[in-house]
């Protein structure tokens, strides 16, 4: 805790000692407003750890889906569960590493304030937003879900009467090619209307099937949206209908180690070491090849209305998702392991919320949330090439059914002129039913180390009180504040392919006690702004995944609870203006996070918890100059450095990614008023090649390599 300590410390002493130089002809920072209270806010008078990007922020850095945020985020960890696909989200070290689809994921992922149960359904393009805003540390008291690790909003661009349009067209390394388009307006006398598409196709992947030399990895993804608002004065009502496709190849993984022990597995590692080590090379199969195949559509209906005293907001959601993604597991030359996981996702919600108008003396929400998700899933593990579970296949076939309802308020009451306190407190009622398992279609009988069939008729009710109490004071341009905080989050059934029945037993809901402290400022004339925290976790039956022995003594996958668990650290993030034109953010992530108490065999008291680097570093300069009376050039460069990573909270060696460093340069041409820009780019330009995941199935370890370089061009435009 020394050097988290120490970040706070001069956060708070730079806040409250530091004078401000007077201003040196030079631009303020601009005001960041957020609505992660649910109300419009200046980010710094905001007693909540967060981290919020304006669209075009996101769209000049190159950040094109949810997975990017990582370099700019500090203690925020991205990967996607399966190739490329299924996003994972860890912030502060809780995460949960579960490629299965009917997990709760412990970081809630709003869109236009509706909560997506699945992470299947996180794999769109970020287009034509407002901006995202990213809250660490337990919610609930605010939003929709539950949530233990925090919540990543997503805000759209919403219609306006005023005529609005524009265009960016996008061609790269790779073959990439991509477009994004919107236009804005009004369509009657109280009627405004907005329509947004994004498209991407590579026609070139990043991998080489050392088998035939085919290349593979494209990309075939597109996403829409249609808004329509009506305004009749105290009441405003908004139609929102969007979906998505991808078709894109699912990418191929590369073959690390043997993870089984057994004579079958050391020949195939040294089939394996026989080929290209460079791992966007690898000896795959043929036929059939790795694919995705999603479909999404969805229905958001908001009205709210003005009371004066108070304004009523109706949220109502319907969310259809269609998928399928295949797998082929290993990279030798044949097929080890053809995976395909199929499955339908439907999600109703309703979310009501009264909130005071105003700036009073006690600023009041309450709410009422409710929804029902029904997932059927139909997977296949085909083994029957992989050496080490020769002659298996197996079906996960499970329909499960989630109904949510909760009461929530959120108060922030107004003690003296600099003194606030803020309160909420959150009921949960929750009943989740999952019906099926796991059959085995053929086995070997030679083999023989499952139990099969494993089904159950399971049904888990869950209730659960959860709040937070905080404290902030101001002096100045600083804040000071403190919370603590509960949070919670459901058990549930494994949903993936197991061995023995008793893989099939539920695992326990988790909770956290969180406790924050922090300082938020702005110095020299607003030209320097400096936030901090400090937090600590205790953590109790932390919902892990990996594989673990059954009942038998063979290896199998499954979610199970580690009994305590505690995570501290500390950010530090400043913005600053040192001269006209240039701006400098940088943020400073720390974690210290481990076990403290495990009865699960290869789950050590001691251990890291998994997605949790100790440090990560995000660094962005931009330098804006007029080349002439109309144009101007922007040069800018994100550099991220994280730590060494256990991707699983066992920490086997294999399963660990050593620090790297990622570079996103670009130059932007700028026409008058940056109607049109010229953007020249590059994503990771020094070609790090490293993993995004590492995984382990109790036979085989495998790496998801992340994306190579690329670099390309931007060119958009607007209409006004």
């Amino acid at each position: 805790m020394t050097l988290a300590h120490r970040i706070l410390l001069s956060a708070a002493s730079a806040a409250l000692l530091l004078p401000g130089p007077r201003a040196h002809a030079q631009e303020a920072l601009e005001e960041v407003v957020v609505t992660a209270q649910k109300r419009n806010q200046n980010l710094q008078e905001v007693p909540v750890a967060v981290d919020a990007f304006s669209g075009a922020a996101l769209a000049d850095s190159g950040a094109v889906q949810p997975l990017d945020l990582a370099i700019l985020t500090p203690n925020l960890t991205t990967k996607n569960a399966v190739g490329n696909t299924a996003p994972i989200f860890a912030l502060r070290g809780i995460s949960l590493n579960d490629f299965a689809t009917n997990g709760t994921q412990p970081v809630g992922v709003y869109l236009d304030e509706v909560y997506l149960v699945n992470n299947s359904q996180l794999s769109f393009q970020m287009m034509d937003l407002e901006r995202v805003e990213i809250l660490k540390g337990p919610q609930g008291t605010l939003y929709g879900r539950n949530t233990t690790a925090g919540a990543v909003n997503f805000i759209t661009n919403k219609p306006s009467p005023t005529f609005d349009a524009g265009v960016s067209v996008t061609a790269g390394e790779w073959q990439l090619f991509g477009a994004e388009a919107y236009v804005n307006g009004a369509l009657g006398e109280h009627l405004s209307g907005r329509f947004s598409v994004a498209a991407e196709r590579q026609l070139k992947g990043f991998f080489t099937n050392d088998t035939n030399g085919d290349n593979w990895g494209q990309s075939r993804r597109a996403n829409w949206r249609g808004q329509l608002l009506w305004d009749l004065g105290s009441t405003h009502v908004l139609l929102n209908l969007h979906g998505g496709i991808d078709r894109s190849d699912d990418w191929y993984y590369k073959y690390i180690a043997d993870a089984s022990g057994l004579p079958l597995g050391a020949q195939l590692a040294a089939v394996a070491a026989s080929g290209n080590p460079d791992i966007f090379h690898g000896q795959h199969t043929i036929d059939p090849q790795p694919y995705i195949d999603n479909t999404s559509n969805g229905l958001t209906l908001t009205i709210d209305h003005d009371f004066r005293f108070a304004t009523l907001k109706s949220i109502t959601a319907v969310e259809d998702l269609d998928y399928k993604r295949t797998e082929d597991y290993g990279s030798v030359p044949f097929p080890v392991g053809w995976n395909t996981y199929p499955g339908h996702l439907v999600e109703y919600s309703e979310e009501l919320r009264l909130t005071s108008n105003g700036d009073q003396a006690w600023n009041w929400i309450v709410g009422l949330f409710a929804g029902h998700d029904r997932l059927k899933e139909d997977d296949l593990y085909n083994e029957l090439m992989n050496p080490i579970y020769e002659g298996y296949i197996f079906n996960e076939k499970y329909e499960q059914n989630v109904t949510n309802v909760a009461l929530f308020t959120h108060n922030e009451i107004r003690l003296s002129d600099n003194l606030r306190l803020t309160a909420g407190l959150r009921y949960t009622d929750e009943e989740k039913h999952y019906v099926g398992g796991t059959l085995v279609v053929q086995s070997d009988p030679l083999l023989a180390f499952d139990t099969c069939p494993c089904t159950v008729d399971t049904t888990l009710h869950y209730h659960e009180p959860t709040g937070k109490l905080g404290l902030d004071y101001r002096i100045g341009e600083a804040m000071l504040y403190g919370s603590v905080s509960r949070g919670y989050k459901s058990g549930g059934v494994t949903g993936f392919y197991v061995t023995d029945v008793g893989a099939k037993a539920p695992y326990n809901p988790e909770f956290i006690n969180a406790y924050e402290l922090g300082v938020k400022s702005s110095l020299a004339d607003r030209k320097l702004r400096l936030n901090a925290a400090l937090f600590y976790y205790d953590y109790k039956d932390l919902q892990a995944f990996g594989v673990i022995p059954n009942d038998q003594g063979f290896p199998e996958f499954r979610i199970f609870n580690v009994a305590k668990s505690r995570v501290q650290g500390g950010e530090l993030e400043a913005s600053w203006l040192p001269l006209t034109g240039l701006k400098i953010d940088v943020g400073l992530g720390l974690l210290d996070t481990k076990v403290v108490e495990s009865a699960v065999g290869g789950v050590d008291v001691g251990n890291r918890l998994g997605n949790a680097p100790n440090m990560e570093l995000d660094t962005s300069a931009n330098y804006r100059w007029a080349l002439t009376g109309t144009l101007s050039m922007t040069a800018g460069i994100d550099v991220n450095w994280r730590g060494g990573t256990f991707y699983y909270v066992q920490n086997t060696p294999d399963q660990f990614e050593p620090a790297y460093v990622l570079i996103n340069p670009r130059l932007t041409l700028g026409g008058p008023g940056d109607v049109w820009k010229l953007a020249l780019w590059a994503k990771n330009a020094s070609n790090k090649h490293y993993y995004r995941e590492i995984f382990n199935d109790g036979g085989s370890v495998i790496g998801f390599p992340a994306a190579p370089r690329q670099i390309g061009l931007t060119y958009s435009y607007r209409w006004q």
